[in-house]
């Protein structure tokens, strides 16, 4: 650990013990469904995280007035029932031999943006291989619902007997961050600037206070389910869309723009929205279509920039979703998504229907934009297909009502969703509309 000048911080042993924590968590995370490796992983996270203090107090000597400033953590961290836990915890895999933990498993059938699939929990012993955890799952969850386009979801949920209240990876997660905060104000004690978490993406700092958190550490629920699509009873699969990246002067040939002047003048997400939009509508027309892709965006700069490929409906449900999660860990406040989308009226009797199975549909392109503070917007243009080639409608501008495939965007902000969300879709747009035409 250097500072900017180049220099290694006197904390650095203190860091790079955190560090370790911070890469053990994500060890567990990706053993989360191999119960050996998960018990290892985890609970070598958990005796780590303990050494961080015990490291910083053999520094004591390069913090003024040490003893004072360490009691007051001391007491906040003793008087936290969390903390407390992770010291016994520690005791006890050191000197006693491995926690005790239980494990639950949560049956979803997902075939809608919106959380209204039936659910069940069944129990499931800490070491279950996954073929066991799917033979307990009844088999009346999967009847009587979508097959066609669904995905039954399993969730396993590891829980340590002594702390029923957390799943195990969110409780390191908070301990973590209050051992983090602990070290940022050992640095400011001693006059240093505090450890900053950097996007990777816009070289800026998260603004969001995250309690000590790395951003990649929250919102991480989709990485502890088996995914398997309904129609066919095969895993799923969630993969980004391969798309090779012209070079900065051969992107402005092609289609006569500016690169830089891509995201908009103000930063405003609306102006970005907007000009975004008209560098789809140039592409397109180039292109013969338009690719679909998501931008997340944090007050007004890119954190993630993501082309998807939908290889079927119960896809999108699961990959809108995941989007969702990385708009939370990455801290977007809005999220702007373009692509080639089909429009319909709706039939009352067929209220299951997408619009791309209807024979009145329109083809058209889009662009939506949900904000977790601000009002939706969409812009569109109507795709014309001739024999002459591709042309486009004029744009249209639509407020107040945002397809419901953005449901998960609004849970992940905790933004209530409308009551009538959907009337509200249906009216602004005319019709049913599905986000992506892909089939």
């Amino acid at each position: 650990m250097a500072d900017e000048h180049g220099e290694a911080c006197p904390l650095e042993a203190v860091d790079k013990r955190l560090s370790d924590v911070h890469r053990q968590w994500h060890a567990a995370e990706e053993a989360y469904f191999d119960p050996e490796g998960f018990r290892v992983a985890i609970q070598t996270a958990i005796q780590t995280l303990r050494t961080v203090t015990f490291i910083l107090q053999s520094n004591k000597r390069l913090i003024p007035n040490f003893d004072d400033w360490y009691q007051g953590w001391r007491d906040q961290l003793a008087a936290d029932d969390l903390m407390r836990w992770m010291v016994d915890a520690r005791n006890k895999i050191e000197k006693q031999g491995d926690l005790e933990a239980q494990s639950t498993v949560r049956a979803s059938v997902i075939a809608s943006y919106l959380d209204e699939g039936p659910v069940t929990e069944v129990p499931a012993d800490l070491f279950d291989e996954n073929v066991d955890i799917f033979a307990r799952v009844p088999t009346a969850v999967l009847r009587d619902h979508i097959l066609k386009h669904g995905y039954l979801a399993v969730e396993r949920r590891w829980v340590e007997n002594t702390l029923p209240n957390y799943e195990l990876l969110d409780a390191v997660t908070i301990a973590y961050g209050r051992i983090s905060q602990l070290v940022a104000d050992a640095h400011v004690a001693m006059g240093l600037p505090p450890p900053k978490t950097v996007s990777t993406s816009t070289g800026s700092g998260y603004p969001k206070d995250r309690e000590g958190r790395m951003p990649c550490m929250v919102g991480h629920a989709d990485r502890r389910q088996l995914k398997v699509a309904l129609a066919d009873g095969a895993p799923m699969r969630l993969a980004a869309a391969k798309i090779e990246m012209r070079p900065k002067a051969e992107v402005e040939e092609r289609y006569g723009i500016k690169v830089e002047d891509m995201m908009g003048p103000s930063g405003a997400n609306e102006d970005i929205h907007a000009s975004l939009f008209d560098t789809a509508r140039t592409m397109t027309l180039k292109d013969g279509g338009h690719v679909a892709i998501f931008f997340l965006l944090c007050e007004g700069e890119p954190v993630d920039v993501q082309p998807v490929e939908f290889m079927g409906q119960a896809d999108k449900y699961a990959l809108v979703r995941h989007m969702a999660h990385g708009a939370r860990r990455k801290g977007a406040d809005a999220v702007i998504f373009i692509g080639e989308q089909w429009k319909a009226k709706p039939d009352p009797e067929r209220p299951y229907m997408r619009a791309g199975e209807a024979e009145d549909r329109k083809e058209f392109l889009s662009a939506t934009l949900v904000q977790q503070h601000g009002d939706p917007v969409m812009l569109s243009a109507e795709m014309i297909r001739t024999e002459d080639g591709l042309r486009l409608g004029g744009t249209e501008r639509l407020t107040g009502g945002a397809h419901f495939m953005f449901a998960p965007f609004y849970e992940a902000w905790g933004k209530p969703i409308p009551d009538n969300w959907m009337e509200q879709s249906l009216e602004a747009m005319t019709g049913q509309s599905d986000a992506d035409k892909s089939p």
